[in-house]
């Protein structure tokens, strides 16, 4: 319901308005009466009304005067002139004021009802207007940044096409970034996190927060142009205006860039609790190259393969990484590796399963030492490898090795690792598996044999080394060393592998992550999410969902 004020001197004539017209009726209620204009600032000052009905001539402060005063003490209202005066000069005055409309007296209580409502009428349009451009507000400051993000990542995978101004869009989207000198910088969580947080939800809070950690911690290095957004589970940033450099392209980050980076890990593990890997592109000439930046960002995080998770990497020209060297010899074409494969397979027929091992890791040494190497070689590379290691056992006639479901899994596993270590523990596995099966058809060492027993007997609680080697009645040292030598692997990975297997067992029964977690012997869902990742390729969940399809 709308407050009218009505300020008239003269007794009857308000008298009228207020009681010969049914307000109410019309959604109006008369808030006051005053005889004069001091009067009516007064009543105006205890509560503001949205109508204001006044005579012109009246003793103190006249009509005019105090519409005047009202608007300049931020009064909001509408306000209609009633007056007995048809002078030029009064209704001049009214219009610069804003006045709705100029009634002369004498008039009925009709006119007087319909010049009010058309005033109402105006103020209900305008709050309309105001509350649907309220909307517009907050649906646009809501979606802001998924518009902005949606946009940035087509940015990041596109040169401009023809008529596409991205200037232009970068002032409407209200964006930090400047429109040269665009760089791109990537972050990336080292786990798989939707299992490792435990729900979707907890991973967009966990998102939201280190996007905020970026953009505060790199803000100052680009004076504030940054930008922060994600694209699938990569976070990444978009800066320009690089503090200290001129905006051209840039191959070798300034110093300052690089201690800021060090900076930004260093908060995103200390606040978040996580281990981070972090690339960077180049400084482009303007945001057409975007692409070019985010392409270079990539390139650079392919370092993490070599040289493992939790570290920063910048793109240097020629190599794709700061510190890297011209890759001079062909991963596929290496004769030092086919000379380490072949002695492999020779140790691994013989069953001198230590000498494979350190076979193994000369042959890991050798792509460590050539930073040059792409993944995909290498990939290609090990899956050869586990192809000659099948016809091996092939050629032994060795039995009871589901080698096909090996080899699938092994194909599925290979685009997904993420690191030479994630690849040196898979080829270890699969190692084991071809010794396990060369060990069947001689008998283990009866030592190995209790402490295997033990372990199926008791893998489901805290078993430790020591606490097996004193139910064997040998020591630690030495029931390692045995484990290695009789089935190519150590007493701890094999109690790990162990409760994988048996974890495989009750997730296909769709048992929850916790709930298996528990029932293999691990107290914590992360630690047995990472051990499960580590000597299958895929976290628990994923395994799961492959059982469905």
């Amino acid at each position: 319901m709308m407050k009218l004020l009505i300020a008239e001197d003269e007794d009857t004539i308000r008298e009228g308005i207020v009681n010969m017209i049914d307000w109410k009726s019309h959604q109006i209620e008369v808030m006051g009466e005053a005889g004069n204009g001091s009067e009516a600032l007064a009543l105006m000052e205890k509560e503001q009304p949205d109508l204001l009905l006044t005579d012109i001539r009246m003793p103190q402060m006249d009509g005019l005067k105090l519409i005047e005063v009202a608007r300049r003490r931020g009064y909001g209202f509408r306000s209609i002139i009633l007056s007995g005066y048809n002078e030029f000069s009064y209704a001049k005055q009214a219009i610069s004021l804003g006045v709705v409309d100029y009634v002369l007296k004498p008039c009925r209580p009709e006119e007087i009802l319909k010049t009010v409502l058309k005033a109402k009428e105006l103020i209900e349009r305008q709050r309309n207007q105001e509350d649907e451009q309220l909307k517009r507000d907050r649906s646009w400051h809501k979606n802001a940044p998924l518009v902005k993000s949606q946009v940035l990542s087509q940015w990041i995978y596109h040169s401009p096409v023809p008529l596409e101004r991205r200037q232009e869009l970068i002032g409407e989207l209200s964006m930090a970034i400047g429109f040269e000198g665009p760089q791109i910088g990537l972050v990336s969580f080292d786990f798989d996190p939707p299992s490792a947080t435990g729900t979707g939800q907890d991973f967009v809070l966990l998102r939201y927060a280190a996007l905020n950690i970026i953009s505060e911690t790199l803000s100052p290095i680009y004076r504030g142009k940054i930008e922060t957004f994600h694209d699938g589970n990569n976070l990444l940033w978009i800066g320009s205006g690089l503090a200290g450099t001129d905006s051209r392209k840039l191959y070798r980050a300034p110093l300052q860039l690089k201690e800021q980076i060090e900076k930004l890990q260093c908060n995103l593990e200390k606040y978040l609790k996580l281990s981070i890997s972090i690339a960077v592109g180049s400084c482009r000439s303007d945001i057409s190259e975007a692409h070019l930046s985010y392409k270079e960002a990539l390139q650079a995080m392919e370092s993490r393969f070599l040289n493992g998770k939790g570290g920063v990497y910048y793109y240097t020209e020629g190599t794709g990484v700061i510190g890297g060297a011209p890759q001079e010899i062909g991963i596929l074409d290496d004769s030092e590796l086919n000379e380490l494969e072949d002695e492999m397979l020779v140790a691994v027929g013989a069953g001198s399963n230590e000498l494979a091992l350190d076979l193994l890791e000369k042959w890991l040494d050798r792509f460590r030492s050539n930073p040059g190497c792409l993944k995909q070689e290498v990939n290609i590379r090990a899956t050869a490898f586990v192809v000659r290691l099948k016809r091996l056992a092939q050629e032994k006639q060795v039995a009871g090795f589901e080698w096909k479901q090996h080899l699938v899994n092994w194909m599925e596993q290979a685009p997904q690792i993420e690191t030479l270590e994630e690849l040196s523990t898979i080829l270890n596995k699969v190692m084991q598996n071809v010794v396990e099966a060369f060990s069947n058809h001689r008998p283990l060492h009866r030592t190995v044999v209790t402490a295997m027993e033990i372990i199926r007997n008791k893998y489901n609680t805290n078993l430790t080394l020591e606490y097996v080697a004193k139910e064997a009645y040998v020591s630690n040292t030495y029931l390692s060393s045995l484990f290695r030598q009789e089935l190519g692997v150590n007493f701890l990975d094999y109690l790990h592998q162990y409760r994988v297997e048996e974890a495989k067992k009750l997730l296909r029964q769709n048992l929850k992550m916790y709930a298996v977690a528990k029932l293999v012997g691990y107290g914590e869902e992360r630690h047995f999410s990472a051990t499960f990742k580590k000597w299958t390729g895929l976290t628990p969940s994923q395994y799961q969902k492959g059982l469905t399809k």
